[in-house]
C-alpha cells in the first residue's frame, strides 16, 4: 500500500507516518521543510506546501489513499486560517480526485462549534470545501478531539502546572467535559478511516462515552506524578485578560501568538465530549491506550527530552 500524506511533520502526522512505515506502507509526503523528516526506508518527500498544486499532484500519483493532516492551528490573521484550512484543504482534495485516490480529511472537534473561534470556523468551512472539491471521489472527514502524547509541546505547560501541584480548569456550570485521545490511537483512527463508509463526517472519541471533566483529567495526571494537585477553577474574565496580554506581548515582538484568537471560547465551551460511536463501529476501531498509561508515556518522553 502507498499513502500520500500532508502534515507528516506535525504532531499527529509524524505519528501517522511512523506507524504507516512500521506497517510496511510506502509513504509519499508533502514537505514544506524536508529537514523536519527523518530519512527512512519507504518514505519519499516532495518539497512544497498546500498552495503548490503540482506538489500535491506528485504525492497523489500512484497512491492508494490520501491522508490530509496539514493545517494551521495558530495564525496571526483570520485570513491565514482560510488560506490553509479551507483553500489548502480543497486543493489537496482536488489533487486526490484528479488521481482517483480516496481522500481522508483530518479536521477538529472544534468544527462542531464554528462560532467559538476563527480556527474552529475554518475547520468547519474546510470540511465543506473538501466535500465540494472531492466531487464524486470518495472522501471521509475525521474530527479529532484533544490529542496528547510524546512529541507534543502544546500540552507541556499543563503538565508542568500539574507537576507543580496545580490543576487549572475552566470555571463552568456544569463542569466542562472533553474527549482526550492518545496520539498513537489518533494515528490508528486515521488509518482505520479507510474502512469506514465514505461521504461522512465522523467525530472520534476516547474510551469514555461521556468524556472526562477537567477535574478528572487533572487528578489522573496528578496520580502519574504521585500527588493530588490543587484544583483551581479559573474564571473566564481572568483567563481572557491573561490571554489578551500574552497575545499583545507576543504580537509586539513579531511572534505568532501561542494562544489563538477565540481559544478562550474553546477552553470555556462546556462540552467537547464525543458520544457518537458510529466511527468505532464503522471502522472497527477502538482506542488502545488508557488515559493513565498515555499520561505516563507522555511524562516519560518529556523527562527523557529534558522538558519536564
Amino acid at each position: 500500500m502507498r499513502a500520500a500524506v500532508t502534515g507528516g511533520a506535525g504532531f499527529v502526522g509524524a505519528a501517522l507516518v511512523a506507524r504507516l512505515l512500521r506497517e510496511n506502507w510506502e509513504v509519499a509526503a508533502l514537505a514544506r521543510t524536508p529537514a523536519k523528516f527523518e530519512p527512512r526506508p519507504g518514505l519519499s518527500l516532495t518539497r512544497g506546501d498546500l498552495a503548490d498544486a503540482a506538489a500535491l499532484a506528485d504525492i497523489a500519483r500512484g497512491a492508494d489513499i490520501f491522508f490530509h493532516l496539514a493545517g494551521l492551528t495558530h495564525g496571526r490573521r483570520d485570513r491565514d486560517y482560510v488560506d490553509v484550512n479551507v483553500e489548502g484543504a480543497a486543493r489537496a482534495a482536488e489533487a486526490a480526485a484528479e488521481a482517483g485516490v480516496p481522500f481522508i480529511n483530518i479536521s477538529s472537534i472544534s468544527a462542531r462549534e464554528p462560532e467559538t473561534s476563527p480556527y474552529a470556523n475554518s475547520k468547519r468551512e474546510g470540511e465543506k470545501a473538501v466535500a465540494d472539491a472531492a466531487g464524486k471521489n470518495p472522501w471521509t472527514t475525521l474530527r479529532l478531539p484533544a490529542i496528547y502524547g510524546p512529541g507534543d509541546r502544546a500540552t507541556l505547560p499543563y503538565f508542568k502546572l500539574v507537576k507543580a501541584g496545580f490543576a487549572v480548569e475552566p470555571k463552568t456550570d456544569p463542569p466542562a467535559r472533553a474527549s482526550i485521545l492518545f496520539v498513537e490511537d489518533a494515528a490508528g483512527a486515521v488509518i482505520a478511516a479507510r474502512r469506514a463508509p465514505p461521504g461522512t463526517i465522523y467525530e472520534i472519541g476516547d474510551d469514555q462515552p461521556e468524556g472526562r471533566t477537567w477535574t478528572e483529567i487533572g487528578a489522573m495526571l496528578g496520580a502519574v506524578f504521585g500527588r493530588a494537585p490543587a484544583r483551581i477553577r479559573a474564571p473566564r474574565a481572568a483567563v481572557t485578560a491573561v490571554a489578551a496580554a500574552a497575545r499583545t506581548a507576543q504580537g509586539a515582538i513579531g511572534r505568532t501568538p501561542s494562544l489563538r484568537a477565540g481559544q478562550v471560547n474553546e477552553f470555556f465551551h462546556a462540552d467537547w465530549a464525543v458520544r457518537d460511536a458510529s466511527f468505532a463501529a464503522a471502522a472497527n476501531w477502538r482506542p488502545q491506550t488508557t488515559l493513565e498509561e498515555g499520561f505516563a508515556k507522555t511524562v516519560l518522553w518529556y523527562q527523557e527530552n529534558g522538558l519536564l
